[in-house]
């Protein structure tokens, strides 16, 4: 849940136009303004959704590589945009018109610039050959909520429609449909020729493909299979076609920008990152905002930019947090509600008052909804607190409303003990000892990661002997300052 998020930017324009276009029968060949004008609008949404990440001196050297590889370009019809997605995800993106994504785990895998370069030449020619609008369908997401009900099931208002609505719309993570195989592949073979003519080596794509696919097995303990009806290429058959174009390329002298790399990536965050707020289990803490709330047992959590709660496992129950402006008072918010529904469904709250949490003041709106095949309770709470102004929604059927009740009394400040126990994980740059093991190294640096995935973001073998001074990159505990 980020704390400079605002209602407006909640919408899904890309889809939108898609369908325009669709239906339209406009076809996808036209000029490249289609692609700025798409790229514009879900850098937008990739910035609300996932979130850019703030280091500045990291950004600029991510920058400086993609600088680097659109020299090397014979034509370029776009202004190309380089960041990293505050995501722990190993990933890599590019949007139409010229931006490009790295999320900080795929930066946290690389052990090289010629890798990054390898990764980000990929993501470039998708976007010099256009393959997102050629690929371009648009897609239905289910619902999160299967709530019966024309009150609760329809939007009331701009507000509550945004508020319910974002754990839905944030689900689509990439925006897009997948590439094909096709594209895949021209892009694996153009991306390491546009890497290796910028002066990196091309080999180095095979190896963080591997790792890639090393990571995913460690993570999901199922290794790669390979299959005829996914989009994605199999990771192989990827390797063994890049080992056989590598040998026709025109390779440029080799030249790169970080000649001590990875220490431009000492630092970097790694997992989740405490400034959105974090789940210790049932219990929400966010250190920005200054607030917990704790959740039912079992019920589903999930937390985004713009909201943050739980789901019942039947689908049929659900909490939401979110901000409102806080120049207006809960009341204020209230009454407006009120004159909507009463509006839209001719019908009035069954409650409607102040109310105190935690010694917090606000404004409760309660209401039944008869409309459909089992009567549905609706809580609407608006709450000052900390300078900033909450709105809990929840939606239950009778007997899931204790469990509505309970939660929305947990929502207060969060407590010292709370705030002192939130840590952040971070990548730090080590120098090994000769002949010391992973094993050896973790325990002598704190690294709070396991030796297989330390194995993998170095490249190396887990019972590899180290060399004297050989740099290795760990993960530190470190505790979080706001």
């Amino acid at each position: 849940m980020d704390a400079q998020l605002k209602p407006e930017r909640w919408t899904f324009p890309l889809l939108v136009l898609i369908s325009l276009l669709v239906s339209s029968g406009i076809s996808y060949a036209q000029s490249i303004e289609l692609d700025k004008k798409l790229g514009a609008e879900n850098a937008e949404m990739v910035e609300a959704l996932m979130g850019i990440y703030p280091d500045k001196e990291m950004t600029a050297y991510v920058n400086a590589v993609g600088t680097k590889l659109i020299a090397a370009l014979d034509k370029n019809p776009f202004e190309f945009q380089f960041h990293i997605v505050d995501d722990p995800v190993p990933n890599a993106f590019a949007l139409p018109g010229g931006y490009v994504y790295v999320t900080r785990g795929i930066l946290s895998l690389t052990t090289s610039e010629d890798e990054l370069a390898c990764i980000m030449g990929h993501e470039i020619i998708h976007v010099i050959d256009r393959h997102s609008i050629k690929q371009m369908r648009s897609s239905i997401l289910p619902n999160m909520l299967e709530l019966p009900g024309a009150i609760v099931g329809n939007v009331v208002n701009e507000d509550l429609g945004n508020l319910l609505n974002a754990p839905i719309n944030t689900g689509n993570r990439l925006l897009l449909s997948s590439y094909s195989r096709k594209h895949e592949t021209a892009s694996d073979t153009k991306g390491i020729e546009l890497a290796s003519k910028a002066g990196y080596d091309p080999n180095a794509m095979a190896a963080i493909l591997e790792r890639l696919s090393k990571a995913v097995e460690i993570l999901t303990n199922e290794k790669e299979k390979k299959s005829y009806f996914d989009s994605h290429p199999y990771t192989p058959d990827r390797v063994d076609k890049i080992n056989k174009t590598i040998p026709k390329l025109d390779q440029t002298e080799r030249s790169i920008i970080a000649a001590d790399f990875p220490a431009p990536l000492n630092g970097l965050l790694f997992g989740y990152n405490p400034a959105k707020g974090l789940f210790k289990e049932q219990k929400f803490l966010h250190p920005e905002l200054n607030f917990a709330i704790v959740f039912p047992e079992e019920w589903e959590t999930f937390n985004q930019p713009t909201t943050v709660g739980a789901i019942h496992e039947d689908r049929k129950a659900g909490i939401f947090v979110g901000l409102e402006d806080p120049s207006k008072s809960p009341e204020d918010y209230a009454r407006t509600f009120e004159q909507e529904i009463e509006k839209e469904y001719g019908t009035k709250p069954t409650r409607s008052e102040p109310r105190t949490v935690n010694n917090h003041s606000g404004y409760l709106i309660s209401m039944d909804d008869n409309t459909g095949d089992e009567t549905m309770y609706i809580h609407i709470l608006w709450l000052k607190m900390n300078g900033l102004l909450f709105k809990l929604i929840g939606i239950a059927p009778k007997s899931l409303e204790p469990d509505l009740q309970k939660s929305a009394r947990s929502l207060r400040t969060l407590t010292l003990e709370e705030r002192n126990s939130i840590d952040v994980y971070t990548v730090r740059i080590v120098k090994a000892n000769r002949n010391e093991t992973i094993e050896e190294i973790s325990a002598r640096s704190s690294n709070v990661v396991n030796t297989s995935i330390t194995a993998v973001m170095n490249g190396i073998e887990e019972d590899a002997k180290l060399k004297n001074k050989q740099v290795v990159k760990i993960v530190l505990r470190e505790k979080y300052i706001r």
